[in-house]
């Protein structure tokens, strides 16, 4: 259950990235994509002011996000209107896609709240793991930036998120990889730093429909840019590893 909601919501995160580094999808400029994918091929169609507008990225063999981590494959969006403008919303889904040696498929609907805060919903998702099994998802979540609000892309084009950090809520669901169904929500705000692979703080509660029922938390720690959480089940206390 972690593992697909932090699967989901890195990709997420990477596509928000690329989506808010082009120009012409910020209204400063009408005259071509400003291509700053990285690795990634950022297309944008058609120029000019003209919204809605499709964004197609391509993320080749042996590339990485801006936050390290490896990842290729083909990302397809329809945008409404500006990024970060109230009301504008992004559609896009996943093709030949892979995170970290998992494959992911999935539809998202992002809906900006204004300037600092979104609403994603996730459908349709699944995730074949390294040693081929299969986890399905959706889930609904919530984010608002908390800080970084101070730095833009008319002030900073160049990496300009890469301060921002956000509190984020979820409410997510699905089959885990032993065929049994969970549900996600939140305990205490998750904390995402956009220059980190990892959740940095924050709690999650996991309720697992198995024989006997598991309820779980996953506390992601004290806002360390680290790949560890501690799993707490049955009055036991342990340390995982995350992807």
């Amino acid at each position: 259950a972690s593992v697909a909601k932090y699967l989901f919501d890195a990709v997420r995160d990477e596509v928000d990235q690329q989506v808010n580094n082009q120009a012409i999808l910020n209204g400063l400029r009408g005259d071509d994509s400003g291509p700053r994918g990285g690795c990634a091929t950022v297309t944008v169609t058609p120029l000019g002011n003209t919204f809605p507008k499709t964004v197609t990225i391509v993320f080749p063999d042996n590339c990485t996000t801006f936050a390290g981590a490896s990842i290729e494959g083909t990302v397809v969006i329809s945008i409404s209107g500006k990024v970060r403008e109230a009301g504008t919303v992004a559609v896009f889904s996943l093709k030949d896609f892979k995170y970290k040696s998992f494959l992911i498929s999935g539809n998202y609907n992002v809906r900006f709240n204004g300037a600092n805060s979104h609403t994603t919903t996730i459908s349709d998702g699944k995730v074949i793991t390294p040693a081929g099994k299969t986890i399905t998802y959706s889930a609904i979540n919530s984010a608002t930036q908390t800080e970084g609000t101070g730095t833009t892309f008319r002030t900073n084009p160049a990496n300009f998120m890469q301060d921002d950090v956000y509190e984020i809520t979820t409410n997510s669901q699905g089959i885990n990889s032993n065929g049994n169904a969970f549900k996600v929500t939140t305990e205490k705000s998750l904390i995402y730093k956009v220059a980190c692979q990892w959740i940095a703080s924050g709690k999650l509660m996991i309720n697992e429909e198995s024989r006997p029922n598991i309820t779980a938390f996953i506390d992601y720690g004290d806002g360390t840019c680290d790949n560890k959480a501690i799993l707490t089940f049955n009055s036991r206390t342990i340390e995982i590893t995350l992807p």
